[in-house]
């Protein structure tokens, strides 16, 4: 389990006074509305703190303002960064319920036999799907029954009920 997790990330620009446009991961969640600051990472890993002045809720995304982010190109600089907090800052899961970051690197099982490890969670509008590596290359495994048929995550495995039909990628 990483110590920080992805929460969020930064779309664009919002008008020409350095907002920015945030697209949560959870739409649910109010979590943004409340932290002080976050943990922004770029494509290279590069990680930096930035310290938040000022975030409100749209219909499908969150407006905030940054510290130090003055101006349109300020805010342009900030694009596709995403937003990362400390995992205690999380609120308390349910006993039925994952972070989908906690499923990264866990091993999925097909019929007792390992058939790969998630390699990443990509979440589309109808459905999360694991992106699987193994011997027969990367699959898209959708996060639903009947393929994932139980997870335990200290343990580290998914224990699938259909693999064949799982459609490879890439």
């Amino acid at each position: 389990m990483s110590e920080r997790v992805a929460i969020a990330a930064i779309t664009r620009p919002h008008g020409v006074r350095g907002e920015v446009r945030v697209h949560p991961f959870n739409p649910d969640s109010d979590l943004l509305g409340r932290l002080k600051a976050v943990w922004a990472a770029d494509e290279a890993g590069q990680v930096r703190e930035l310290r938040i002045k000022r975030a409100r809720r749209a219909p499908k995304h969150w407006i905030v303002v940054f510290e130090g982010v003055e101006g349109f190109d300020a805010a342009e600089a900030l694009r596709g960064l995403e937003l990362r907090v400390e995992r205690d800052v999380l609120p308390a899961l349910d006993e039925d319920e994952v972070y989908l970051a906690d499923l990264e690197g866990l091993e999925v099982h097909y019929e007792d036999q390992v058939v790969g490890t998630v390699e990443r969670v990509l979440t589309y509008p109808s459905v999360v799907c694991l992106e699987v590596v193994g011997p027969s290359g990367k699959k898209e495994l959708p996060l639903v029954p009947p393929w994932v048929a139980e997870l335990d995550i200290e343990e580290g495995w998914i224990r699938c009920e259909s693999w064949d039909d799982v459609p490879e990628v890439g």
